[in-house]
Order: structure tokens, then C-alpha cells, then sequence
């Protein structure tokens, strides 16, 4: 799936998420995945230290403002719809925030996206390195703002 996506113009980590759906749809999705666990604490780490690596600090600071700015917006525009579509759903004002709230962050998968495009020429490096620390940014305060969101909730009034 890899190859083909590659000589489909496509990104060879887009051929291997399509694999990973393929595979999950079978009978034997339970026993690969039973093959797989030893080694995925591994990779991760792997993939997480590489963004680590391309992650410049000094950059960060400079642009500390810039960063925080945009993730708050991006965080509550985020958590805005999120919540609108389940409330749309008929759900409760507050079951809506609190899965608006849960999924606002930015996915990991933003990751390979922003370097598809930069190798791609698609996006300036600067711009490339500022989507890069807000989108690690959000998947570090995603767990503090999951951790804190029932004392958030908590300040709604009651229905």
C-alpha cells in the first residue's frame, strides 16, 4: 500500500494508514495487532523523537505569542464546532462541550501532513516550524485541559 500510494503521487504514510484501515476490517485484526503491541511503544517514541529533533526551542520562544495566539483560537474554534455537531445531534449542552472540549487538539497526524507539504514546497519553513510547535503545543496541553475540564464544567450553569 505503501509503494502504491508512493507512485500514486500520493505520501507513502498515507499508503500506510490505509493499510492499517484495511487490515483492522479483517478477522485476523485482533491477533496482528496481539504481533504488533511489542514493537508500537517503540515506533512511537521514535516518531515522537524525530519531531523532537525538527522542533526548534529558540524558534518557539521568539514566537511564544504567536503560538499561544493560534492555538487558543484554534483550540476553541475546534471545540466550537466539535460541540455544535454533537449538540446538533440532540445531546446535552454539556455532554457537547465535554466532547468538544476532549477533541480539540490536533491530531498526531497533522504531523505527516506538515511534512508532506513542506518537502512539497507547499509551505514556507517558517510557517512549516509555527504549525509544527502549535500542533506539538496542543498535544501538550491536551491532557491538562482534559484533566481540568470537569472543573469546567462544573462552572456551566445547570440545565
Amino acid at each position: 500500500m505503501s509503494w502504491t500510494s508512493d507512485h500514486l503521487g500520493l505520501s507513502i504514510e498515507l499508503g500506510a494508514f490505509f493499510a492499517g484501515v484495511m487490515v483492522s476490517t479483517t478477522p485476523v485484526a485482533e491477533e496482528t495487532q496481539n504481533h504488533i503491541n511489542p514493537v508500537r511503544n517503540i515506533f512511537g517514541a521514535l516518531f515522537l523523537s524525530s519531531i523532537g529533533m525538527i522542533i526548534n526551542p529558540f524558534f518557539l520562544w521568539v514566537h511564544f505569542d504567536v503560538l499561544i495566539c493560534t492555538l487558543m483560537i484554534i483550540i476553541l474554534f475546534k471545540c466550537s464546532v466539535i460541540a455544535l455537531v454533537v449538540r446538533a445531534f440532540g445531546f446535552s449542552t454539556r455532554i457537547s462541550i465535554t466532547v468538544g472540549i476532549s477533541m480539540a487538539q490536533i491530531g498526531e497526524f497533522s504531523f505527516v501532513l506538515l511534512s508532506r507539504a513542506s518537502n512539497l514546497g507547499l509551505v514556507k519553513h517558517k510557517f512549516y516550524l509555527l504549525l509544527l510547535g502549535i500542533t506539538a503545543i496542543s498535544l501538550f496541553t491536551s491532557p491538562i485541559i482534559l484533566r481540568y475540564s470537569p472543573y469546567l464544567m462544573s462552572r456551566l450553569p445547570r440545565p
